[in-house]
């Protein structure tokens, strides 16, 4: 698989992380939430940015972003999910692009495409899908949302995805073995 630039996408707890480490080990995995996470820690771009342009509630007292309450009131007031992403996007998207024009192939995961889409050309595009109610089971026991935080991400996440067309759609709570042979014949 040299020479793929592949792009797997989703909405939170779709199984977008687990399929990509499954089906794509051997690619460099490329998880731009990851890539978020580590511009917010303390003393990087994206939380030297949050912290000139966010209120002190949105920092612990030991100076850690509260990305609970960040991430509640993103998704509760459009505005404010604007502002913060026109902070952080293009910081991800700078780090991303560090990162891809030093790679032949890689995987990029990804909940967020509306800008990937505008600036990286992808050869192969896969969407993954899960029941919602199996979605939220999952970030309910991993990050510890809000039944409604939750589905206002997902609703959200979704509504971007009519940007992109994919090359392929993976049910991460369908039949493994029947769709692993279907994505077989478009590798």
């Amino acid at each position: 698989m040299l020479g793929r630039k592949i792009l797997i996408y989703g909405s939170i707890g779709s199984g977008k992380t687990t399929f990509s480490k499954e089906i794509f080990s051997r690619l460099p995995l490329l998880e731009l939430d990851e890539i978020n996470r580590n511009l917010i820690e303390p003393g990087n771009p994206g939380y030297i940015q949050l912290k000139k342009n966010l209120s002190n509630e949105y920092f612990e007292t030991d100076g850690q972003i509260n990305k609970k309450k960040l991430k509640n009131n993103l998704f509760n007031d459009n505005v404010f999910r604007e502002k913060i992403e026109n902070i952080l996007h293009p910081l991800i998207f700078s780090e991303l692009q560090k990162i891809i024009e030093k790679k032949d192939s890689y995987v990029v995961i990804s909940p967020l495409i509306k800008l990937l889409s505008k600036k990286i050309k992808f050869d192969l595009k896969i969407k993954v899908i899960c029941n919602i109610n199996d979605q939220i089971k999952r970030v309910e026991s991993r990050d510890s949302l809000e039944k409604n935080i939750i589905k206002k991400i997902i609703a959200y996440q979704e509504n971007n995805y009519e940007l992109i067309q994919p090359d392929f759609i993976f049910d991460s709570a369908g039949d493994l073995e029947e769709q692993l042979i279907k994505l077989k014949k478009i590798l």
